[in-house]
């Protein structure tokens, strides 16, 4: 029997939570709610918990101390794979009352016509009559943007909290190593790489409350959390140009810009020596550390080899052509590199660290 479970992670929440569980267990799709107190200490919280204790169906898990958004759904996702074999996905609910049951269900009926892929449940704030304070249009705004920008996903909601994980996903997102706010982004750009299904938009009803006094987002600290991820993206390209472009000007310093050296021009001899180092390094950083790929070594080493060749080619040629021009060497390199930056960054994010090649699907359908 195929079983789905809702996640509500919850840190010191409004007296309201018994009332939102209550609701949530009348969805007739789910088998029962799991909701983690994520280590509250303010005065009433303890009594909220205790009333949530007494509800049947459901669970109640607790951290001794606060860890983070991520880590609750983290507690809750080990706690259901290891508890129910039959469960399939998991829909994470927001412990201040802003998802409807009717939204809640709606999400999960998206899943279960599509059971490998991940759902949204996005927000439309410009049908809100009251002003949403700028932390909330700072963080919907400018995340929205910038993961266009660096995946060329357009997802119109990637702050919300309601969303259904499959199964396979919930396993996944245990690897996730950011514990807080940014752990649901790091969900959308591990599960983008993944290539388990596609990512579902489904339009849901925008509560929200006037200066949302229950939220814990900080908007500096978190918002940093959160742009820290895409920052993974350009530091390793960012510590290989370094390295490229120092080897590079070693070797013209040393060597000349207009020596013959074993048969090869300077430039192209310390082009070569450069580009063979911080390729080699920009690779290791790039699959391990920045897109985290789980694909093939062989086959993505000889795409990256591939795309080395072509970008030194370009980079030699545009260095020697603006030379041409009276340019020397190290600023034509500047130039350039920085040019060829973006189309290197495009190619491994959509050729080379890509699983199974079905990724950038949207859907807006319910």
């Amino acid at each position: 029997m195929s079983e789905l479970y809702a996640i509500i992670p919850a840190y010191e929440p409004l007296p309201s939570l018994p009332e939102l569980v209550m609701e949530t267990l009348k969805i007739t799709l789910l088998k029962g709610v799991v909701v983690v107190d994520d280590g509250s200490v303010k005065e009433g919280t303890a009594e909220t918990f205790a009333e949530i204790e007494k509800i049947e169906g459901c669970i109640l898990l607790r951290h001794p101390k606060n860890k983070g958004k991520g880590a609750s759904m983290k507690t809750a996702f080990k706690y259901l794979l290891e508890k129910d074999e039959n469960i399939i996905g998991a829909v994470t609910v927001d412990a201040d009352g802003q998802h409807l049951p009717v939204d809640i269900e709606k999400v999960l009926s998206s899943f279960l016509e599509h059971q490998e892929d991940y759902v949204l449940g996005v927000r439309d704030f410009s049908t809100l009559e009251v002003k949403i304070p700028w932390r909330s249009r700072f963080g919907n705004n400018m995340t929205e943007k910038v993961f266009k920008f660096f995946t060329g996903t357009p997802l119109k909601d990637t702050q919300t909290g309601l969303r259904v994980y499959p199964r396979d996903f919930m396993m996944e997102a245990l690897n996730i190593k950011p514990d807080r706010y940014e752990f649901e982004l790091e969900a959308l750009l591990r599960y983008y790489r993944c290539g388990m299904g596609i990512i579902r938009q489904v339009p849901i009803t925008t509560v929200y409350e006037e200066n949302n006094p229950s939220s814990h987002f900080n908007p500096i600290k978190d918002s940093i959390r959160i742009y820290a991820i895409f920052l993974k993206f350009i530091g390793a390209s960012v510590i290989s140009s370094i390295i490229d472009f120092v080897i590079f000007t070693i070797m013209i310093l040393c060597l000349g810009s207009d020596r013959v050296v074993f048969g090869c021009s300077s430039i192209f001899l310390s082009l070569l020596t450069a580009r063979i180092i911080s390729c080699s390094v920009n690779f290791v950083l790039d699959k391990e550390a920045v897109f985290g790929s789980k694909g093939h070594w062989l086959r993505q080493s000889l795409l990256f080899f591939l795309l080395a060749i072509f970008l030194f080619t370009a980079s030699y040629f545009g260095i020697r052509g603006l030379k041409h021009f009276g340019i020397h060497p190290i600023i034509a390199k500047i130039l350039v590199e920085g040019t060829l930056f973006f189309l290197s960054f495009a190619f491994q994010n959509s050729v080379i660290f890509r699983s199974k090649g079905v990724f950038g699907k949207i859907s807006n359908k319910s």
